[in-house]
Order: structure tokens, then C-alpha cells, then sequence
């Protein structure tokens, strides 16, 4: 199992402190895996006892075996398929144009009528995506409210109504989590958008509204792993809001 597939099967467990020595060490690998674990604390301006807090949260026995992780993903020879960069410059595209021209009027009229927005978010990519899905709509005084944790979202779904609206950001549709929220959210009779690759996948059938992104995974040929583009998302939601923008413009002007 490489890093990136540790933070994401414990990111709930992961803080702010931890999230933060995650993007240096992700920006940094080749240079943290040549440092003490006191020059790596100092990088993160944490303490050394926060570097052993976040090893031991992803399984490992502490800062010798993620050096170990380190190293194993340095000498990882690439094995990349080129032909990934035209099928990633279609999807892009792809994307763009439904974006632009796909019937949303009803996502657009739930965003405006609900009294209260929710998003919540199945993992470290998709939690970056709905930070700007609510910096974005912001601009236009619709605030979102991003859930952190099933304590707290356990706390809105005893509190929310039907004039509510979920997001749901998921990567591949299918996260059990995700899925199951969308069907609880049915029941109670509160709207909910899923966002997720458009491979028909689960969340697209539970969801009231769906939007797919044009996307599919890879190999990266450094780690064994699947990889998929993520700038699609944020050209989603960045469209999603000038279709906002358009559609209380239209509707003033009725």
C-alpha cells in the first residue's frame, strides 16, 4: 500500500496538524526522505512527537517505516502510458462542454430556493473540491456549510429539513458512505446533488440531481495505484457558478 492510499483510508482520522505535514512530505518526498525526523518537524513547524502521532495514525510504527514508504516510491521506476495525456486533454473538454450546456435548471433552482446547503465530502480531494464549491457561491451570498465528521453530520440530518440541500462530492460514485447518505437523505424527503464521475455509478441513482464528471482513471507508473485528473471537478464547479450567475440574472430579469 503506497502513502497516498494510507491518508486516504485514514483520513477521518487525520486533523489539521496532519493534513499539513501530509502536503509538505507530498510536495517534498525526494527532500524528506533525507531528513531526521527532528528537520522534518521543523519544516512542518510542528514537534517531532506530531510526525510520530501522524505516522502511527496511518498504521505504522512511526517515522522509520514512513521513511521506508518514502523510499520504496523514490525508487519506483515509471511505466506511464503516454496515450494518457490526449484521453485526459478530451476529457477536460468533455467536461467543459457539458458544463455548459446540459439542462441544470432544476440544480439551479434547488440551490436557489434552499434555506440551508450542506456538502459533504468522502475524502481528501473531494474535501478541497467543496472548499471551493463554498468560496465560489459565497460571491453570490449563498452559503454552503461543509460538514466535518459523522458526529457533526449526524447532528444536521436530525436537524434538516426538507427546504435543505446536500452535496454529495464523491470520486468514483460508489464509496459506501456516500451512497448510503444519499438514500437516507431520500427518505427524509431533502434534496440532494451528487457529484462524481459519470460512470453510472450508485450515487447518481439515489442522488435527486446528479452531476458527472468526465473523467477515468489511470496508472501512474510510480505507484499501484489508479490515478484520475482532478481539474475537471474544479472546472465544475467554477461553470456551476457562472450557470448560477445566469440563472438569477435571467430570473431578475423576468
Amino acid at each position: 500500500m503506497t502513502l497516498e492510499e494510507l491518508i486516504e483510508e485514514h483520513y477521518e482520522q487525520l486533523n489539521e496538524n496532519d493534513l499539513y505535514i501530509w502536503q509538505y512530505i507530498y510536495h517534498h518526498k525526494r527532500e524528506c526522505h533525507k531528513m531526521s525526523i527532528q528537520e522534518l518537524a521543523h519544516a512542518c513547524n510542528v514537534s517531532h512527537t506530531s510526525i510520530i502521532r501522524f505516522a502511527k495514525k496511518l498504521g505504522l510504527d512511526g517515522y522509520s517505516e514512513l521513511k521506508v514508504y518514502l523510499k520504496w516510491s523514490l525508487n519506483k521506476v515509471s511505466t506511464f502510458d503516454h496515450k494518457v495525456l490526449p484521453t485526459c486533454a478530451n476529457e477536460m473538454k468533455e467536461t467543459i462542454d457539458y458544463m455548459e450546456t446540459a439542462d441544470f435548471d432544476q440544480i439551479l433552482q434547488y440551490i436557489d430556493e434552499a434555506n440551508r446547503i450542506f456538502i459533504y465530502t468522502t475524502g481528501e480531494f473531494q474535501h478541497h473540491v467543496a472548499q471551493e464549491l463554498k468560496r465560489e457561491f459565497a460571491y453570490c451570498k449563498k452559503i454552503m456549510h461543509l460538514i466535518e465528521g459523522d458526529n457533526e453530520l449526524d447532528t444536521i440530518l436530525n436537524r434538516s429539513t426538507r427546504d435543505d440541500l446536500f452535496f454529495i462530492i464523491s470520486l468514483s460514485g460508489d464509496n459506501e458512505t456516500a451512497v448510503t447518505l444519499a438514500k437516507v437523505i431520500r427518505k427524509m424527503h431533502t434534496k440532494s446533488i451528487g457529484i462524481a464521475m459519470n460512470n453510472g455509478n450508485l450515487l447518481s441513482k439515489y442522488c435527486d440531481e446528479f452531476i458527472g464528471i468526465r473523467t477515468s482513471y489511470f496508472d501512474t507508473g510510480y505507484y499501484d495505484r489508479r490515478f484520475t485528473c482532478s481539474a475537471q471537478y474544479f472546472n465544475a464547479i467554477e461553470l456551476l457558478f457562472l450557470r448560477y450567475l445566469e440563472y438569477c440574472s435571467l430570473k431578475s430579469s423576468d
